[in-house]
């Protein structure tokens, strides 16, 4: 597989006030379903040490066809549906294309 059919993304999402542990606890649970999907290559819940109620995720998967098919279940099916509950606003994305690099080391492609 050529690298830069690989998408990835980096998502910030603000709790509500005090809520950031719930959100990171719906998210590794989101990230549990989401190790079973074809093309998930990562989905890593990320803790902010300065910021308690803001949690990221890096996501990376073999293509945006996979991303896409996985993303858009019902979101009661991923858990997403837990996490929408605990946010303040929508989700801030970052879009990336994960060109190599020790993450990526062993992975197909």
């Amino acid at each position: 597989m050529d690298t830069s059919e690989r998408v990835g993304r980096y998502v910030r999402m603000v709790a509500l006030e005090g809520q950031g542990t719930e959100l990171a606890g719906a998210l590794l649970r989101v990230a549990d379903d989401m190790a079973a999907q074809p093309g998930c290559l990562a989905y890593v819940v990320n803790a902010t040490p300065d910021e308690p109620d803001v949690v990221w995720v890096t996501e990376m998967w073999s293509d945006a066809a996979s991303s896409e098919a996985a993303l858009s279940r019902d979101i009661g099916e991923s858990g997403l549906g837990d996490v929408l509950a605990l946010l303040t606003a929508p989700p801030d994305y970052i879009e990336v294309t994960p060109l190599g690099g020790p993450g990526l080391t062993g992975l197909p492609g």
